[in-house]
């Protein structure tokens, strides 16, 4: 028995995905296909629905938007759980980012890689997520120092050194609660001043 081109074609497309760019994904948000209400992102192709948010991980979000413009003043902006731009398809909205300064903040554009300083996932049940596919594209992007905050562990994971060619960063540190580290962009940073 002879397929037909109806067959065929759900033969031939079962195992593609389909695979979205950052402009077909904001014409989407615009045709009302989504909502402010959709905790999603795209990554790396794909619509991506958000982890829920804890009191505890709130709470160091708060600590975070607090602690680094006391630090570091009004030379660079801080966003949260704003969009950033890593490529085509991918427009994740970390933690926190600490990028350069914009006159127009962002109007025209979100920030892109070659505008990130520090970006920071803070981690509960996002962890292994944080961990793994967000750091590849992370590392993918070029983006030079990446933390994450592990709720659970009490600890900072410093990723730096990325590379682009194997989606992986070159270094990582991990630094407990009565820790402190330097940090290429920051500097001294005391671990307990960031958690909750």
């Amino acid at each position: 028995m002879t397929a037909t081109i109806s067959q065929k074609r759900t033969a031939t497309t079962q195992n593609q995905s389909f695979e979205w760019t950052i402009e077909r994904y904001h014409r989407a948000i615009e045709k009302g296909v989504f909502t402010e209400d959709d905790r999603i992102e795209l990554l790396d192709g794909k619509i991506i629905e958000k982890m829920s948010v804890s009191n505890l991980h709130s709470s160091c979000v708060m600590i975070l938007m607090e602690h680094f413009p006391f630090l570091l003043g009004r030379t660079y902006q801080y966003r949260s759980e704003n969009p950033i731009i890593l490529n085509d398809n991918s427009e994740l909205e970390p933690d926190f980012v600490i990028v350069r300064r914009s006159s127009n903040n962002y109007r025209e554009g979100h920030p892109k890689v070659e505008d990130i300083h520090l970006l920071v996932e803070v981690a509960d049940e996002s962890l292994n997520r944080d961990r793994t596919y967000k750091a590849k594209l992370y590392a993918s992007a070029n983006i030079a120092e990446y933390w994450i905050i592990n709720l659970a562990n009490r600890q900072i994971e410093v990723h730096t050194k990325p590379s682009a060619d194997t989606a992986v960063f070159g270094s990582v540190q991990h630094f407990k609660e009565e820790e402190e580290f330097e940090s290429p962009f920051v500097g001294e940073v005391v671990v307990k001043e960031l958690l909750p």
